[in-house]
């Protein structure tokens, strides 16, 4: 690496960059201002106005906890390499297969700190579609099926803390932590969700979510019209992704439902 003394206004972009990837491997948690300046050695002034120039490009964000965090734009610069990532080349052989025999729209979605990012979907043959997210949106957890299977897999604390950061933007049935903790321990033990008109009116969906990496996790779902979500089609439909994704060699949530998939032709599938 070239010597950034010899580079005229190199010094302030190293310690940017070097302010940025600190916040972002504790984005999770969030890191103040104070462990900025002790990991760094800089003096305050200096780290609040690099930080003030990171927050004012939306590369950091910072909340009412006076912590900060990856903002939107670092976001989208790391998940704009997504529709190349294996998962996705790994999951589509799957997400054909599941769309073909639903014959509805099948979703794949990552979780990107607080939000759920699709990275691909694929069409089934029903010629009314469910096209509620496009490949590249991003969510808050806790939007859409996909996402809220995703909401899931926080734990305890993270929920917490999603909460308090997030409780203006939920459902009015989200809003408090116990609404979320009941709804994340009901998904962990039927092993899937199912949602209606969460993003769009006449909309259900049924999402699965999956451990990519130990801390990693995405969801893949099936959203379709109101009329074709009866009881017995949504439990056939998580019963066959997660089938799929067992096949795939993808680790489930725990307390999965039970795994009976029964006939591949769907309940209610039209001729």
């Amino acid at each position: 690496m070239e010597d950034s003394s010899r580079m005229p206004g190199a010094q302030s972009v190293f310690r940017a960059i070097h302010l940025l990837k600190l916040v972002g491997l504790n984005h999770e948690s969030g890191i103040s201002l104070a462990s900025l300046v002790a990991a760094t050695a800089l003096d305050r002034a200096t780290a609040y106005r690099l930080l003030g120039a990171l927050v004012q490009s939306g590369m950091v964000a910072r909340h009412g906890d006076k912590l900060y965090r990856l903002g939107p734009e670092a976001m989208q610069l790391g998940l704009a390499t997504m529709s190349r990532v294996p998962i996705m080349e790994r999951c589509r052989p799957m997400m054909i297969r599941l769309a073909r025999r639903t014959e509805d729209t099948v979703y794949l979605v990552v979780r990107n700190g607080d939000h759920a990012h699709c990275v691909h979907y694929e069409q089934g043959a029903f010629p009314i579609k469910a096209l509620v997210l496009q490949v590249g949106g991003l969510r808050l957890l806790g939007v859409g099926s996909a996402g809220t299977a995703l909401m899931a897999t926080l734990s305890d604390t993270e929920l917490e803390g999603f909460q308090a950061r997030h409780a203006a933007e939920l459902a009015p049935e989200r809003k408090s932590l116990a609404q979320l903790r009941s709804l994340s321990a009901q998904i962990r033990q039927q092993g899937y969700v199912s949602t209606d008109n969460l993003v769009a009116t006449g909309v259900s969906g049924v999402g699965v979510s999956f451990q990519v990496t130990p801390g990693t996790y995405a969801a893949i779902s099936v959203g379709a019209i109101r009329s074709r979500m009866d009881r017995e089609r949504r439990e056939w439909i998580a019963e066959l992704m997660k089938e799929e994704l067992r096949n795939a060699g993808w680790s489930l949530m725990a307390a999965p439902a039970k795994s009976r998939v029964g006939n591949p032709r769907a309940p209610g599938a039209q001729d």
